[in-house]
């Protein structure tokens, strides 16, 4: 993939970001209310300091390596074997990022705006989109994210101004919620866990410079981290926690209740298309991330043969859970309590053992 074009801070700044704020826009909302009450705003405060976390530990890897994917340190520091093994950890936790989203989101379009459609057109919708944004490249997506991203913007403002009537600042006490422990470590263990901090390392040859990474990553988790406090703070702020509690799409439901005069209701529709643009682009990326993991790991030189066979896989494996509750299971019960050993611990490994390799051949 010699040749291929490059792109800036801004640009991947704004791509980390809108992948980090899709799943703002899901049932992760809820899961923070259930968690911690109506102190769920408050979560994401340890959490941003655990993904900053990631970030400076997946940078103290790539920084003696450059020009080197996490991928291909994994498998030079580990050997083949073992290297191998966990290039594949890397590769289904990508997968199972997509597959989550694909799903969740296909019942989220039924609910709001197709609902005699069948989950498997709107997934077949979403994985060919998903397909074509992984072809063209991560450039494209990371271009075209930047360009909407006032737009994306734009429909946050309005959210959020147009909720202002509804909010009672009585609804955020206690301050603490349910509990310090479950705000300040449940909520944290439960925010913290980010895939766009792997999914930069295994990209990082498109950035214009590998010095950008720890820049471009730190600031798109700042942001994404910003519009979940923000908005998980209206959430709490319209609906008393424990109706909160009981709502499955949340934002959905907030835009529902927007009336702007007689001539502008049911805006709600604007935001689903805003809200399917920033799930399109965490799909496309983590489809990207795989197909260039398992192309790195096979030392091929072209990860497009893989996209078919990999998108192929998240379209079957998200239609297999019965129901919508099912994948809420088990996106916030499994992956996302072991997705901490690829986002975390195995690249703590991995630079464990490569500074020990260092401090041998040095000595």
């Amino acid at each position: 993939m010699a040749g291929q074009i490059k792109f800036g801070l801004a640009e991947a700044v704004v791509l980390l970001a809108l992948s980090n704020m899709a799943r703002i826009f899901m049932t992760f909302p809820r899961s923070l209310v259930e968690l911690a009450g109506p102190a769920a705003w408050l979560t994401p405060l340890p959490g941003l300091l655990l993904a900053l976390l990631q970030v400076f530990f997946i940078w103290l890897l790539l920084k003696p390596h450059p020009g080197k994917t996490i991928v291909e340190i994994t498998g030079d520091v580990l050997g083949q074997v073992a290297g191998t093994l966990v290039n594949i950890i890397y590769i289904v936790f990508f997968l199972s990022v997509g597959i989550t989203f694909t799903r969740i989101f296909s019942e989220a379009m039924i609910i709001a705006a197709l609902p005699r459609t069948p989950v498997s057109v709107i997934s077949i919708g979403f994985i060919i989109t998903a397909m074509l944004g992984a072809y063209v490249g991560v450039e494209a997506l990371a271009r075209s994210a930047r360009v909407t991203y006032p737009f994306v913007l734009g429909g946050i403002v309005l959210l959020l101004t147009s909720l202002y009537p509804f909010f009672n600042i009585n609804n955020i006490f206690p301050l603490l919620g349910i509990g310090p422990y479950q705000v300040f470590v449940q909520g944290g263990l439960f925010t913290g866990v980010i895939s766009e901090a792997l999914i930069a390392a295994v990209i990082i040859n498109s950035f214009a410079s590998g010095k950008l990474y720890a820049p471009a990553v730190a600031r798109g988790v700042l942001m994404g981290f910003a519009y979940l406090i923000i908005l998980e703070l209206a959430f709490v702020l319209v609906l008393h926690w424990r109706t909160a509690s009981e709502s499955t799409l949340p934002f959905y439901r907030l835009s529902s209740l927007i009336y702007l005069g007689r001539f502008f209701q049911r805006i709600e529709a604007i935001f689903i298309i805003i809200w399917g643009y920033i799930v399109m682009i965490k799909i496309s990326i983590t489809l990207y991330a795989a197909s260039i993991a398992l192309a790195g790991t096979l030392k091929l030189s072209d990860y497009r043969p893989f996209i078919w066979p990999l998108g192929l896989i998240i379209f079957i494996a998200s239609l297999l859970p019965p129901d919508m509750p099912s994948v809420v299971i088990l996106e916030s019960e499994y992956l996302r309590t072991y997705a901490w050993i690829p986002t975390f611990i195995l690249p703590m490994v991995v630079l464990a053992v490569d500074r020990l390799r260092r401090r041998r051949r040095e000595q």
